[in-house]
């Protein structure tokens, strides 16, 4: 129990002892963290003030390009303008000229397509007249045509009913030979009738002959 208490006495003195020791380092601690913040503070100052010196020089550098450039793409504009404008003009006097040349070649198409004309009213009539001759030649081979197919039409209507006349007497021919076939075939039916019903007699009667064998056996074989 002495050595219980003893500890805890000295753990006590050492505790009393060890907070103004860590209350001093704390102290140290934090002034150092400021005096290293200001440091940052300082040097990010000067990065700042470099970074929007360059920036600046940059600006003024691209400034003074886009003003060159401009003052090219002027120049150059206007150079392209005069290049454009002398190419108009010759393309005036170009198609001035060419105007010129199409007038002249719609003149003589014009007195070519004169001739042409007068050529084809001269060829159309040579064509008509020769359509004439056509139609006439055509109108007697017609005629000439017709002639002969109703004289054909006519042979082949005779030969038509002499055909059907014909056609007429083999048809009668026929019917008389099979209304004979059928005369003939109902004989033999009528016969083949009386046939069968004179074997069903017959078979009826040898029936009825061989029940009265069989009922007199029976009544034999029973008497006894």
């Amino acid at each position: 129990m002495k050595k219980l208490i003893a500890f805890l006495l000295s753990v006590c003195m050492v505790s009393a002892f060890a907070v103004p020791a860590f209350a001093d380092a704390n102290s140290d601690y934090i002034a150092a963290v400021k005096a290293y913040q200001a440091q940052i503070a300082a040097k990010e100052a000067a990065y700042t003030a470099a970074v929007q010196a360059a920036a600046q020089q940059a600006q003024a550098k691209a400034d003074a390009d886009a003003a060159a450039v401009i003052a090219a793409g002027k120049a150059a504009q206007a150079k392209a303008d005069a290049e454009v404008a002398a190419v108009i003009a010759a393309g005036k006097a170009a198609q001035a000229a060419a105007d010129q040349r199409e007038a002249a070649y719609a003149g003589a198409v014009k007195a070519y397509q004169g001739q042409i004309a007068a050529k084809e009213a001269a060829y159309a009539n040579a064509v008509k007249a020769y359509q004439a001759q056509v139609a006439a030649k055509e109108a007697a081979y017609t005629a000439a045509v017709m002639a002969a197919a109703k004289q054909a039409q006519a042979k082949a209507d005779a030969d038509v009913a002499a055909v059907m006349a014909a056609a007429k007497a083999a048809q009668a021919q026929a019917d008389a030979n099979a209304a004979a076939v059928a005369a003939a075939g109902q004989a033999a039916q009528a016969a083949a009738n009386q046939r069968e019903a004179a074997y069903a007699a017959a078979v009826q009667a040898y029936q009825q002959q061989v029940a009265a064998k069989e009922a007199a056996y029976i009544a034999a074989v029973l008497g006894q």
